[in-house]
């Protein structure tokens, strides 16, 4: 039985890696899979995805290499940023109760479904260092915390920088993860919160999954990009308001 319960979430983390390389808001799909499948409370799932995050970013980074896409050199500096936030947000993962964790994600999502509603209109200013570096943080505290809709994030705080070019953004948000996971699942693995088989499963699935979408992405550009976003933030909107509803009962 729990061979089929390690497939399947091999499975789900095809999936999240794919979305998650591609738009964002797929580690919902993995975080389910870990409450559901492994039957692991959010205190565990959660912190439990944080591998997989590590494999998304890094085989998104192979496959862009590979695709011929360049990694902005910006992105180094955007990574190192957002540590100091990754590693703030991890202790708040192993404290924080489950409302605040959903109402939070509720929340991101509402705001970058209304960015890009909106559209983002590019700016030859990339705005002042200290936005800038904040913004960063911001992607690292999100990380660190919830993990689910990282890539959302970082679209939402990169898009300026790259003059809302979603490629290039999507390039350089898989170094700001790679950095951002790494320093997070340390952070949990020490504090004993992390657990290994469904963590190492998802990774798997995830890993894979993420180097198949970034030949897609750079296939299809920026625009198909927008509209994948826009569908995957609108369902994680509605899981998390779903499941604060479930809180709320």
């Amino acid at each position: 039985m729990e061979q089929i319960t390690i497939a399947l979430t091999v499975i789900a983390g095809l999936a999240m890696g794919a979305i998650n390389n591609v738009a964002g808001g797929a580690g919902v799909i993995g975080l389910l899979a870990l409450e559901y499948g492994f039957g692991l409370p959010l205190e565990t799932a959660n912190p439990s995805t944080r591998l997989a995050a590590v494999a998304i970013g890094t085989f998104a980074c192979i496959g862009f290499i590979r695709a011929g896409h360049k990694i902005p050199k910006s992105a180094f500096a955007q990574a190192l940023m957002a540590l100091p936030g990754a590693l703030i947000g991890a202790q708040l993962a192993i404290g924080l109760p489950a409302m605040v964790f959903r109402s939070y994600l509720a929340a991101i999502m509402a705001l970058l479904l209304w960015q890009q509603l909106r559209g983002i209109k590019p700016s030859p200013e990339p705005g002042a260092f200290w936005l800038r570096a904040l913004g960063c943080f911001v992607i690292g505290l999100h990380m660190g915390y919830v993990q689910v809709g990282t890539g959302l994030v970082a679209t939402l705080v990169l898009a300026k920088a790259y003059d809302g070019n979603l490629l290039a953004v999507n390039a350089a948000k898989c170094i700001v993860v790679i950095v951002t996971a790494a320093a997070s699942t340390a952070t949990m693995a020490i504090a004993g919160a992390v657990s290994w088989t469904p963590a190492i499963a998802l990774a798997v699935g995830a890993g894979a999954g993420s180097y198949w979408a970034s030949h897609w992405s750079v296939k299809q550009g920026p625009s198909a990009l927008r509209r994948v976003i826009i569908v995957i933030a609108a369902l994680t909107l509605l899981e998390q308001l779903r499941q604060i509803a479930l809180l709320l009962v």
